[in-house]
């Protein structure tokens, strides 16, 4: 009895430095800040567990990287912390680069994202593009997928074919995946799924514009419904003018605004 006993206490004061040595979620996400404020190009870090989880948990961080970085220390940088997350026994995070406030893109183990990245920094056409990149902040109605940003109306067009592109020439894929372009200034933008893109919709955007002067343009791609083209103009005649070419596509829906 006595032995049964000295083995029970035992097995009690294994299992309580067992639990007392495991590392809670929020110490880890702080281990993680820690090792991700040490890296070089690292310029600030925010990580924090994913509320609701226990035990295997989740976190998320974004870690903002100087513009310096060269691609191969972009990579690596990504690679070393998703394996950092998987040391300190993070099973499902969410990490975050944001390089130079233009690019940002999720770490994957693949190492996919941030091959994409690398392949939109080096075309001139773009200013900056995310990859299935998370917001620090809850935003609603966004969606991750792949987005670039264009520094004239002029490279819109053929932006989201390069897009598609860097996709595919990566290794990723393209199953009802959003991919979007806008300019700099938000003004003008397309957005598809996949490699399908809003064509009938930038046929109208085409057509009204080459009697109106757009203001504002976005062509979209819904997931069920007509094409989208969302305008504004700069009179009440423009509005006629460009209202009365819509009417003309009806498998287009059609909003102008002043």
């Amino acid at each position: 009895m006595k032995l049964a006993r000295l083995a029970l206490a035992l097995l009690v004061g294994l299992l309580v430095a067992a639990l007392a040595g495991c590392a809670s979620p929020a110490d880890n996400s702080a281990s993680f800040a820690a090792w991700a404020s040490g890296q070089k190009f690292v310029a600030s870090v925010d990580a924090h567990p994913r509320s609701g989880t226990m035990g295997p948990y989740g976190m998320s961080a974004h870690l903002v990287v100087d513009a310096a970085i060269a691609a191969d220390e972009l990579e690596a940088l990504a690679s070393a912390a998703w394996d950092k997350a998987a040391e300190l026994g993070i099973t499902s995070s969410e990490i975050n680069l944001i390089v130079g406030n233009a690019w940002g893109f999720s770490v994957d183990d693949a190492g996919t994202h941030v091959a994409m990245i690398n392949q939109l920094r080096d075309d001139p056409a773009f200013v900056g593009a995310t990859v299935e990149y998370q917001p620090l902040d809850y935003t609603p109605g966004y969606s991750g997928g792949v987005r670039g940003t264009v520094g004239s109306q002029a490279a819109l067009r053929g932006a989201n074919d390069v897009l598609i592109a860097a996709v595919l020439d990566n290794g990723g894929d393209l199953d009802g995946v959003t991919i979007g372009a806008s300019t700099a200034d938000g003004a003008f933008g397309i957005i598809g799924e996949g490699d399908v893109q809003p064509l009938t919709a930038i046929q109208l955007w085409q057509a009204i514009s080459a009697r109106v002067q757009l203001l504002t343009a976005q062509a979209t791609l819904p997931h069920s419904g007509p094409e989208r083209l969302e305008i504004t103009v700069g009179s009440a005649a423009d509005q006629a003018v460009a209202e009365a070419i819509g009417s003309e596509h009806p498998d287009v829906k059609l909003t102008v605004g002043l």
